[in-house]
């Protein structure tokens, strides 16, 4: 599966061990394969580094210069395409609206290829996939994370299947890459059926669904890798979330920096999560006092949401290891309403356009979300002059394509076989000459 795109062995080097724990019963695997949970108790896992490490990163633009503390055995698997390392801008202009404090801009809605921070998932996801030899693999999401794996599949040359909602095909701009065995299939009915449709039509085919949760959280440690180099005085890290693996992940991240004695635990930024309130069930949760989100918590969610791509099915899941990091962290969690984020995105983007920054607030609203929820943050007394602030551009942005990718298929999941779907995508595959 080595492309162009992957680095020879002895590009770079790693010092240390990594290896998965279970959170439960404490037995460790071999992470060279790839395992949803523990093979004893069905408990959660996730990855340890054992051994020294000063710090050094290879002289590298992406998010690999931090190999060493990224779960992948062997470099000459990497599949980068340049993603990750982002830019940190000043916007001195946003100080008036959160008390004289200052925000920072981390562009990875303008770094990464498919134009949103879900590129690290896929170029380390994909790079495991190389690794371990994983093909024919399934996935699912509201658009970022299945149009960033299906760029990443393509450019290996892996096979691919997408679900994705219908009412999200708005946001599947031409502007990823995309082979006739990279099939995008639109499931007209709601998201949370979705997943379980995606995993069912995996099953039944025998092909890889992917990625367990506790590798994509690890991708987002990478963030705070960045952030310790680019700007360790950094008093706020802030992210829009629909279910927190960011902020989990960044968590994780600087725990790793305090594990080997590169910062202390008291340098670690305050983590901000902000939840458009039509999508709110964490921050709800959360504010009632909860350490678990029961079953139905998130509730009956409106047809037109302001912001699609923030509707996950994760946050039952995700939750606990959530409030965690908030609490541990001495975290935040807020949410905002379409109003408030109307009533300043004008502003907003237009002192990015200032900087010859282009970003289509048509395609993605977060990062816009999160500016209002640090305005919601700072009326309510939060901020102070002197305070640096890192704000998250999750994406998109130079996405100016406006000609939607034609779906593969479009599927009713009650009705549709997962097995004959199968077999009508093998036909179009075939009836194209398998290029």
């Amino acid at each position: 599966m080595k492309n162009p795109n992957t680095f020879e062995s002895s590009e770079l080097s790693k010092g240390i061990s990594t290896l998965l724990l279970c959170k439960d019963c404490q037995n460790t695997f071999d992470f060279q394969k790839l395992m949803f949970k523990c093979s004893s108790c069905n408990g959660e896992l996730e990855y340890v580094f054992e051994g020294t490490y000063n710090g050094r990163h290879e002289d590298r633009n992406d998010l690999w210069k931090n190999f060493a503390l990224i779960p992948l055995a062997d470099p000459g698997n990497i599949v980068s395409l340049n993603v990750g390392n982002s830019e940190v801008i000043e916007l001195p202009e946003l100080s008036k609206f959160v008390n004289g404090a200052t925000v920072f801009l981390k562009m990875d809605s303008h770094k990464n290829p498919t134009g949103t921070f879900k590129d690290r998932e896929a170029s380390i996801i994909f790079s495991r996939c190389n690794e371990l030899d994983l093909d024919n693999v399934v996935f699912y999401s509201t658009g970022n994370t299945g149009r960033a794996y299906t760029h990443y599949a393509a450019e290996l040359g892996l096979t691919s299947y997408f679900f994705m909602p219908k009412y999200c095909q708005y946001k599947n701009t031409f502007t990823i890459k995309k082979n006739k065995n990279n099939f995008i299939i639109l499931v007209d009915d709601e998201y949370p059926k979705v997943g379980p449709y995606a995993k069912k039509f995996a099953q039944a085919n025998g092909l890889n669904i992917i990625a367990p949760l506790h590798e994509r959280t690890e991708c987002y440690a990478t963030i705070a890798y960045e952030q310790f180099q680019e700007m360790p005085d950094c008093d706020y890290f802030v992210q829009t979330i629909a279910s927190g693996m960011g902020p989990i992940g960044f968590l994780r991240g600087h725990k790793n920096l305090v594990k080997f004695g590169l910062e202390k635990s008291t340098d670690i930024p305050r983590i901000i999560c902000v939840q458009s309130r039509e999508t709110n069930a964490m921050y709800r949760a959360y504010h009632a006092g909860l350490t678990s989100m029961p079953e139905g918590w998130v509730g009956q969610l409106p047809e037109d949401l302001f912001e699609p791509t923030l509707n996950s099915t994760n946050p039952v899941n995700n939750y606990p290891d959530l409030f965690a990091t908030l609490q541990e962290g001495n975290g935040i969690i807020t949410d905002v309403g379409p109003e408030e984020v109307n009533e300043v995105s004008s502003y907003f983007v237009e002192v990015l356009k200032e900087r010859g920054i282009e970003y289509r607030s048509d395609l993605e609203k977060s990062v816009l979300i999160g500016f209002a929820g640090l305005i919601r943050l700072s009326n309510e007394g939060q901020f102070r002059p002197g305070e640096r602030i890192m704000l998250l551009s999750t994406g998109r942005g130079d996405a100016f394509s406006q000609t939607l990718i034609t779906p593969d298929a479009i599927i009713k999941p009650d009705s549709q076989d997962p097995v004959v779907l199968k077999q009508q995508l093998d036909r179009l595959w075939e009836s194209s000459g398998r290029q």
